[in-house]
């Protein structure tokens, strides 16, 4: 409960902007997994990509949610070689492991899916699904089949060896 109540003082769970470089710096070294987005607030690209990981963020509490200015941070965009809007690079125990730019990735459109970009951040390692699956079978059989199995196997019950 107190890491809990830490990870949530820190900002975990939310999407947040930092203003000050230092900061990004320290959140992006520091975190287990972190994902930051670079945006501009005259691009309207930077605003869909904002909606998508700001719905991100309250369902992967582990993962820190960070968006930054690029005027603020002038020199991590130089040394990160942020050329194209929106960029999203993810951190992993202070390591770059994945960076998309733009929407080409994402589909190559603006009404692209939440869950096209969650894919994406879970295949870099940067999100995590929670395990309270394991208990559920990997595979489905709707109702109808169910049925059908059952009227089957209820015929099934008698053998005929003529």
């Amino acid at each position: 409960m107190e890491r809990v109540r830490d990870m949530k003082g820190t900002g975990h769970g939310t999407y947040m902007e930092i203003k000050d470089e230092k900061e990004v710096m320290r959140i992006s070294a520091n975190e287990p997994r972190c994902v930051i987005h670079f945006f501009h607030s005259n691009f309207r690209r930077c605003e869909i990509m904002d909606k998508h990981l700001a719905t991100l963020a309250p369902k992967y509490f582990s993962t820190r949610f960070i968006r930054v200015f690029v005027e603020n941070v002038p020199w991590l965009v130089e040394r990160l070689s942020v050329k194209v809007l929106p960029c999203v690079i993810s951190f992993k125990n202070g390591v770059s492991k994945d960076r998309i730019i733009g929407f080409e990735e994402l589909g190559n459109s603006d009404a692209f899916d939440t869950a096209v970009l969650e894919l994406r951040l879970i295949q870099c390692g940067v999100i995590q699904k929670e395990s309270s699956s394991a208990s559920q079978p990997t595979y489905n059989v709707s109702q109808p089949a169910r049925q059908h199995i059952r009227s089957q196997n209820h015929d099934d019950d008698e053998f005929d060896l003529d």
